[in-house]
């Protein structure tokens, strides 16, 4: 059973939590604006050269349609993802880390297709972190619905690779490998 159980870095969009696999994050960075892109969507925010790795810079509170500002605790979650050419490194802008949580991912509710700002397929699914009231509490009642009601906050769980399944990274990595670097 405490195979079915990851570890989840946490993190908000908006009045929103989201998680990813904790596993998938390579690092954590502060906000520094990448080198843009000609032709690209515009949640593509460039590409920066990590240690001599070129990192698609993607900011997921437009790609998810939800405002975005740069500010001081605007982070880049530098993830790996799984493309159909393997594996690669992507940025994820997002407005604050929050924390690293455990989710037993078989106990993952399903997401309602009811968003228009993030759709369900790069959704993994959803679930509640309680405090340590709410989970004496929750413990002690039997059904689903009186427990997400109790006391925690609700959390999406991002699928990472769902987000690099419409080809976009590969689009994204080729152009920046195709660019002229310095002066041309």
């Amino acid at each position: 059973m405490s195979s079915s159980k990851q570890e989840f870095l946490t993190f908000i969009i908006g009045k929103e939590e989201f998680a990813v696999e904790i596993l998938r994050v390579q690092e954590i960075r502060g906000w520094v604006a990448p080198s843009p892109l000609p032709n690209v969507p515009s949640y593509v925010k460039g590409v920066v050269d990590l240690r001599g790795t070129i990192v698609p810079i993607i900011d997921l509170r437009e790609k998810f349609k939800l405002p975005a500002s740069y500010d001081g605790t605007t982070v880049v979650i530098v993830v790996h993802i799984l493309t159909s050419s393997g594996e690669r490194i992507v940025g994820l802008v997002v407005d604050a880390v929050s924390d690293v949580h455990q989710f037993d991912i078989n106990e993952l509710q399903d997401a309602p297709d009811i968003s228009d700002s993030v759709h369900s397929q790069y959704i993994l699914g959803l679930t509640t972190i309680r405090d340590s009231q709410g989970q004496s509490s929750a413990a002690q009642m039997g059904s689903t619905s009186q427990k997400l009601s109790d006391k925690g906050r609700m959390v999406v769980v991002v699928d990472l690779d769902k987000l690099a399944a419409e080809g976009l990274i590969e689009d994204i990595v080729m152009n920046a490998e195709n660019m002229p670097t310095g002066n041309g």
